[in-house]
């Protein structure tokens, strides 16, 4: 073989490899969790459990982990490193918490990172909260109407699911709005916590605590979340809108929910005023018929209607909020406001305003 051949032989190999070395893809970042999901068991609802999760990087190419978020019954830490190189591992230290849960329970951890494969990975978990006395509805207390005169009421059962004899008695109520009576189901086995309003209520919401004792020699006591909410029959959702002095613009949806009998064929809004119009636009929807679970709400809604409304950044929200005020055609409320505002407080009390004014 001459010599000349044998240096083209080897220009084409190293041509060959060349192209193959192009064509192959580059090399990515590849996340793995120690586990994909945790089945911690049967815990007592005062009892919590934990789990240490591995994130391995088993890609070519650096691993970059940008957020470590829960759904919601569970706490995370947040990992130790956020770069990994290939092949090395970091950990995340993941707390479930029982308390104020019960029966079967799930959560999830999202982890979002660089993985072209999978930029979202879920790491799930789920269990089963023992009690011994079963709540129901687990929220507790509401009272829900648009009836503002004395005498509405709502409630709980208490379960008992030990083998013991359970003896319920109020120990404190938060609320003098309110009376409270329990009511025997099943001696010793099951209760009815009954709240009653005392006097004629305003529109708004007010939230307290009940507490009972048990006589149990598990959840001795027991804090029953109370909440009353007095309707009108037309209520913004939300009724107040917060940003943040940092906050780019932004577009929010208002629900106008009406409780009123004509439903969405008479329901309609007017007009809608805004008081700095030169720095906000609403965008007003058609009235249409409730979804399916609206209407078994008790009181049901019987007609919505949306409204885009677009604000400018924070730093632009007046001292005083930016109000938007619909125009209706109910007689009973004529109008309904909303307020978008940088102020907690005022934010606060317009969305989780008291009864305090009941007269």
């Amino acid at each position: 073989m001459h010599l000349g051949s044998v240096r083209v032989s080897t220009a084409i190999a190293l041509l060959v490899l060349v192209g193959v070395a192009a064509a192959q893809p580059a090399a990515s970042p590849k996340l793995v969790l120690s586990q994909s999901s945790w089945d911690f068991g049967q815990i007592w609802e005062e009892e919590a459990q934990n789990l240490v999760l591995t994130l391995k990087n088993e890609g070519g190419a650096e691993l970059v982990i940008t957020e470590v978020r829960t759904t919601c019954g569970c706490t995370v830490a947040q990992p130790e490193k956020r770069n990994l190189m290939p092949g090395e591992s970091t950990t995340v230290k993941v707390h479930f918490d029982g308390r104020g849960k019960q029966g079967d329970v799930g959560s999830k951890v999202i982890i979002t990172s660089n993985d072209p494969a999978q930029p979202e990975t879920n790491f799930t978990i789920k269990g089963f909260v023992k009690r011994a006395v079963k709540r129901t509805p687990l929220g507790g207390l509401v009272i829900r109407t648009l009836d503002r005169s004395p005498g509405q009421t709502g409630a709980v059962r208490l379960e008992n699911t030990l083998p013991e004899q359970m003896k319920l008695e109020v120990v404190s109520n938060s609320l003098p709005l309110v009376d409270i009576e329990i009511k025997e189901v099943a001696p010793g086995v099951a209760y009815d916590v009954v709240a009653r309003t005392s006097k004629e209520l305003k529109p708004g919401i007010v939230r307290g605590e009940v507490t009972v004792s048990t006589g149990l020699s598990r959840e001795k006591t027991i804090g029953i979340p109370v909440r009353i909410q007095v309707l009108d029959k037309v209520e913004p959702v939300p009724a107040a809108i917060l940003l943040r002095p940092n906050d780019k613009p932004v577009e929010r949806t208002v629900s106008l929910q009406y409780y009123g009998s004509g439903g969405f064929q008479e329901f309609r809004v007017t007009e809608v005023k805004v008081s700095h119009p030169d720095l906000a636009k609403v965008t007003l929807g058609q009235t249409k018929a409730p979804e399916t679970w609206m209407t078994q709400m008790k009181p049901p809604i019987t007609a919505t209607l949306d409204a885009r409304v677009s604000l400018p950044e924070g730093a632009q929200i007046p001292a005083g909020g930016i109000r938007v005020e619909f125009v209706t055609n109910d007689p009973d409320v004529p109008t309904v406001e909303v307020i978008a505002t940088t102020d907690k407080s005022v934010f606060e009390k317009r969305m989780y305003g008291t009864l305090a004014g009941a007269h």
